[in-house]
Order: structure tokens, then sequence, then C-alpha cells
């Protein structure tokens, strides 16, 4: 019989479920759920405050680009590159598909490639991105980019299937809102698995998630007009954007085992039944304050507009 565990969802996102999503499904094979206002412990991200209110051991997921503060959680999930053991790498592209999606399947690439209608896609709704909107722009000065989403759309409409309309063209623009080391959503393996080529800015360290032949990434140029250029040459050369298109999504075909469930879950578990005593129920310090401080500066230089 599976021990009782409450918990609750704090300060996600207004669309997440609380009894069917990851973090549930991760721990419904080793505890009796139970959905409380008084958990054991709670799972918060960053959409608020109000986890500050609870006394129980705090879990944090962020899948934006923003760090742990252990001044307010006992163990966190995100997407940098934290040495710290409370904490576990797992960026939000991972949580979003099985890892059977991360596996590139059998296909006629060449008869892929003939299906094109056009150059590249581009599916966006929030305006804010500095660097993606210059892109966008110099890019499309070379050949339109069809635009999709409700920022710049150049179709009629926004698009009502992402994945069907981007499969349409060769490329893929496919731009985080801001750069930072580890920060990786969906949108490199939204392009993957429709089967184009993404363009990629964001993450520096991009190419140890993804095999580098597979997308052409912006970080690995020394300037933008040489990584305009390149795309040029990759889209009036057949063989040349084929073999990006056929090169194998994830290092090895497969998805990172540091981001399969049961490592993920594992870990997690250990977290729940170690014996500590929460952050919330320990005294403030100077170091706590020092340590708080600190992390509200990391994440306002994090944010600074891109």
């Amino acid at each position: 019989m599976k021990p009782a565990l409450k918990i609750d969802f704090i300060d996600f996102w207004k669309t997440l479920n609380k009894t069917d999503n990851y973090f549930y499904r991760l721990l419904s094979s080793h505890y009796e759920l139970y959905i409380s206002d008084k958990p054991d412990i709670i799972f918060y991200s960053v959409f608020g405050k109000e986890h500050l209110r609870y006394k129980c051991p705090r879990i944090l997921y962020s899948g934006e680009n923003v760090g742990a503060d252990f001044t307010e959680c006992d163990f966190a999930f995100t997407g940098d590159f934290n040495p710290d053991p409370r904490h576990y790498r797992l960026p939000y592209y991972a949580i979003c598909y099985t890892p059977e999606e991360f596996v590139m399947p059998v296909y006629d690439a060449e008869a892929e490639l003939k299906s094109k209608q056009g150059f590249c896609s581009f599916v966006v709704s929030n305006r804010g991105g500095r660097v993606r909107n210059r892109f966008y722009d110099r890019l499309a000065a070379y050949k339109t980019i069809a635009s999709g989403g409700r920022y710049r759309n150049n179709i009629g409409s926004p698009v009502p299937d992402k994945a069907a309309f981007i499969r349409d063209y060769k490329f893929s623009l496919a731009f985080e809102n801001r750069s930072y080391p580890g920060y990786t959503t969906e949108k490199i393996v939204e392009a993957f698995i429709s089967h184009t080529v993404p363009i990629y800015w964001g993450n520096p360290l991009i190419h140890k998630e993804f095999n580098p032949d597979a997308f052409l990434n912006y970080h690995a140029f020394p300037s933008e007009r040489k990584f305009i250029e390149y795309i040029k040459e990759v889209d009036n050369n057949d063989a040349l954007y084929l073999q990006h298109l056929q090169a194998y999504w994830c290092h090895g075909n497969r998805l990172n085992p540091q981001f399969l469930p049961e490592n993920v879950g594992a870990w997690l578990v250990k977290c729940i039944e170690s014996p500590i005593k929460p952050i919330a129920c320990q005294p403030r310090t100077l170091t706590h304050y020092i340590n708080h401080n600190l992390h509200r500066l990391k994440k306002n230089i994090r944010r600074r507009k891109w």
C-alpha cells in the first residue's frame, strides 16, 4: 500500500490541472496523493507569492528564466546549470513531451523537403524580445517569413494548429524571449517534431542539449551577418539542407537520461523523504537576507530586455 501524501500546487500558470500534470503523475506511482489546503509539501512556480504563506517544505518549479532562491524554497527544478545538491536541472521542454517523442523517427526527408510550401515560419504572440524582433526584420529582408501568431501576423489570422503550420516551411524561427545558459523552452523541440530546421537563439549552451547538426545556431557564429549568410546558403543548397533535416535531434538520438521521468521521480522522492527543517521554519539570519538580496539582483539582471 502506498503512503499518503498531501500536496498542493501554488503560483503556477492558470491552466495547470492539479491532478493531471507532470509532477502529480511522477508522484502518483509512489504515493496516494491528496490535494489539500493543509499540504505536507507544496510545489510552486514563479507567478505569485502565495507560496510564502506555507510552512511545509516548498519545491520550486521554474520553466521561466528565473533561478532558484533557496531562501524561499527547500528544493528546486529549473533550467539552470546549478550545482547545488538541492537543485535538479529540468528545462521546460523536458516536461512537455514524452521521452519517446525525442527519438527521431524514420521518414523520407527528400519527400518532406518537396512538401515545403515556403521559406520560414514564425509563431509568436508576445511582442517582447528585442533580439528576436530585430532578427526577424533582417532575415525577412531576404525572403518573406510567414508569421502565424498574434504578433506580426501576415497570413490573415493566428493559426489554429502551430505544428501543422510550421511543418509547411523549411525553417522555423525558434528564438527564446531571453538568453541565459540553460534556459530552453519547447520552441526548438516543436520545430524538430514538425520536421523543419530550427533557427535558434536563446540558450548559449544549446549544443549541449541537442545535436548541433540538427539546427542552425545563432550562438555558433561570430556575427549576426555571418549567421544570416549561412541560413541563405542552406536555403539554396538542398543537399546541405537535408544534412540538417536528417540529423538526429538529440545526442545519441535519445533524451538526456537525466530528464527521464523515472530519474526525476527518484530524486523527487528522495527530497520528500529527507528529514529537513523547512526553510520557512528556519530563523532569518544575516546570511539569509544577503542571499535573498543577491538572488533578487541576479533575477533583475536576467530579466533585462533583450
